[in-house]
């Protein structure tokens, strides 16, 4: 019983070392044995969490979605990370958004000064190409629409054509109402737009806006230079921004300079507000593309 006892003993125990290991192949061996059993044993209680990372390309062109696996480290200028939201076994899932425009190099980008006095900087649910449908298209019921609330009249939107400096342009005419209880009632109005080599459809529009007045005190004094950006952003809505400068084209008195510039920059604040506030109104109904995508 005694040598019986001694066999098993012998069983029970570590393993014999094969013929020729050293002693730090038995010592190596006794550690992995140990590690694993502590690792086996606390998997039962917890569970690793693994973490993977996807990407979702946006494409505002064609509202295409493409995903893979992200690899390397996501540079914040280029993607938008959301919050873990889905876990399902052990799994975090991290979304990136990434705008395939926004990829591209990092190139479209407004390359105007942005001078002058900001009038607006808003930022609309509306699509970057259907923004720009709405305000420059030439058969824009929008815009129409607009001007008829304000009670302009002979609203002339011209097509968009080649310069001699081979850039997009075109010329629209009005005749505005003015609201002050003193001087002429109406203006005619002349604004030359002028889209920059900047923009790109899908993502960015920058236009260079020139409006001449006429028939109001001074109007050939002064004319205002005006710069509109607006920029797609990854989820779908666009970024408003509006620059305005009074140019003094004719020498006038200091007193009548400060005059015309005063109620010049009221006249085109409170143009872009409304307009603004009439975007808002009718946003829930141009969030789609139109049908030709953007119109120049």
């Amino acid at each position: 019983m005694d040598a019986l006892r001694k066999q098993l003993g012998k069983w029970a125990g570590t393993k014999s070392p094969r013929p020729g290991a050293s002693k730090s192949d038995r010592s190596t061996t006794t550690t992995s044995s140990r590690s694993i059993s502590r690792q086996s044993t606390g998997s039962t209680s917890k569970r690793r969490t693994t973490r993977h990372t996807k990407a979702v390309a946006f494409d505002h062109n064609k509202y295409a979605v493409t995903g893979g696996k992200a690899k390397g480290k996501a540079s914040s200028a280029r993607m938008t990370t959301v919050e873990p939201t889905i876990t399902k076994r052990g799994m975090t899932v991290v979304e990136l958004i990434v705008p395939i425009r926004d990829s591209l190099g990092g190139k479209y980008y407004c390359d105007a000064p942005h001078e002058g006095r900001k009038v607006l900087q808003e930022k609309l649910r509306i699509h970057v190409d259907a923004l720009f449908h709405m305000l420059f298209s030439a058969k824009s019921p929008f815009f129409q629409k607009f001007h008829e609330t304000r009670h302009s009249t002979d609203l002339k939107l011209g097509e968009w054509r080649k310069n001699a400096a081979g850039q997009n342009e075109r010329v629209i005419t009005v005749t505005v109402a003015l609201k002050g209880n003193v001087g002429p009632k109406v203006s005619k109005v002349t604004e030359t737009q002028t889209l920059r080599a900047c923009t790109h459809p899908g993502q960015l529009y920058s236009i260079d806006a020139t409006s001449v007045n006429a028939e109001i005190p001074y109007a050939d004094s002064f004319l205002v230079n005006m710069h509109l950006c607006l920029r797609g952003t990854p989820e779908g809505h666009t970024e408003v921004l509006v620059m305005a400068q009074v140019k003094i084209i004719k020498p006038v008195w200091a007193v009548v300079q400060s005059f015309i510039e005063k109620n010049t920059f009221a006249g085109v604040e409170e143009f872009f507000q409304s307009l603004y506030s009439a975007l808002i109104r009718d946003q829930k109904r141009t969030t789609m593309l139109p049908a030709s995508s953007s119109t120049y």
